[in-house]
């Protein structure tokens, strides 16, 4: 009788394997195991911040519950910590790393060598979609009143990450297409220390995602009257057509083509604005890609899946991700994000020049 219970109990936990292979429900992955979110960027930025959010909640809606714990390697405008994750330095592809990288597709179209990793062979767990908007000093010579006024500016000095991230390129790009005179200053490794730089008069324009903008530049520039959102990165709509963030144009805050049009007349065009419109789509739809190295085994890349598209729709943690980002919690799936990462290498020759010119030393 012993016997036949033993096979019993254990023909059922095989039949609810077979049909529930994905949610452990009788071998548990991350049962007594700890799962190590690798960020891109230094402690206090936004996508620590947003990491430190995943850490608190994401657990319980893993099969096995692992501990999550947040280890940030960040450098070379978030690529060191991609290139370690790719060639396994320091882990494994064993499903216990998985990346929580701030992306931007710079890197990836224009082949740049400091870049060592294919991302597209990455094993895709989703994206935290997001969106971006410039902001500077109102007292950019000649003065800002209205965004349309950079377009005047004598000189601009702007706060970056490093030459290859899409925080620096799109910036570039934007001055270059308003014919505004620049300097990057680059090589901050967070948002805060950019904005620190701001306060001090040392940089007067630089660029943030939403949540940070919202939680830093907005109580720390705008509110106290010293800088003021100037526009917003565009995406390109299901009409094929630049699109933006309804929240931010209710707000007054332009799309850069409509900041464009009012100084000048007509709409941007060229190369550059097709590499900044293109690269920004990207970014924004992937702003924070989420992976596991290749190699690793269809079991954890499953689990991690099917958790991250529940734990967003948690009211617990959308109203946490809310009250620190300002922004609703927005994943892609995996299943969007792959033909976007295979997109990037498919980009016409003439963007892909432009690209590579701009984060040329």
């Amino acid at each position: 009788m012993r016997l036949r219970a033993s096979l019993t109990g254990f023909a059922v936990c095989f039949a609810v394997a077979q049909v529930f292979a994905t949610t452990g429900a009788c071998a548990q992955f991350y049962k007594d195991k700890t799962l190590t979110l690798l960020v891109n960027y230094g402690a206090g930025g936004n996508a620590d911040i947003e990491a430190r959010l995943f850490q608190q909640y994401l657990s319980g809606f893993v099969p096995g519950k692992p501990n999550v714990i947040v280890q940030n390697v960040p450098g070379a405008g978030g690529i060191n910590a991609i290139n370690m994750l790719g060639l396994n330095v320091g882990s494994r592809a064993d499903g216990l790393t998985l990346g929580y990288f701030t992306f931007g597709p710079i890197s990836s179209i224009a082949d740049d060598p400091a870049l060592k990793v294919d991302v597209s062979e990455f094993r895709v767990v989703g994206a935290m979609k997001s969106w971006a908007l410039a902001y500077g000093r109102k007292d950019i010579p000649p003065g800002i009143t209205k965004p349309s006024d950079l377009a005047k500016a004598k000189k601009v000095f702007i706060g970056g990450y490093s030459r290859s991230s899409l925080h620096d390129t799109r910036l570039r790009f934007a001055m270059e297409i308003l014919g505004v005179p620049y300097q990057m200053v680059t090589g901050f490794q967070t948002t805060s220390m950019i904005n620190k730089a701001m306060l001090q008069n040392e940089l007067n324009i630089t660029g943030s995602t939403l949540p940070g903008y919202q939680t830093q530049a907005v109580p720390q520039l705008v509110n106290a009257g010293i800088a003021v959102p100037l526009f917003q990165f565009p995406v390109i709509g299901k009409d094929g057509k630049p699109a933006g963030n309804p929240a931010l144009t209710k707000q007054g805050i332009p799309r850069f083509d409509e900041l464009y049009q009012e100084a000048f007349g007509k709409p941007p065009s060229g190369p550059k604005w097709e590499a900044m419109l293109l690269t920004t789509h990207l970014g924004s739809q992937m702003q924070r890609l989420i992976v596991f190295p290749k190699g690793t085994p269809d079991e954890p890349v499953n689990d991690m899946r099917g958790a991250f598209q529940k734990l967003v729709k948690d009211e617990a943690f959308a109203t946490a991700y809310r009250n620190v980002t300002h922004e609703e919690p927005d994943v892609a799936t995996a299943d969007e994000v792959e033909p976007m990462l295979k997109r990037m290498k498919d980009v016409s020759p003439e963007v892909k020049k432009v690209i590579k010119e701009s984060i040329a030393e």
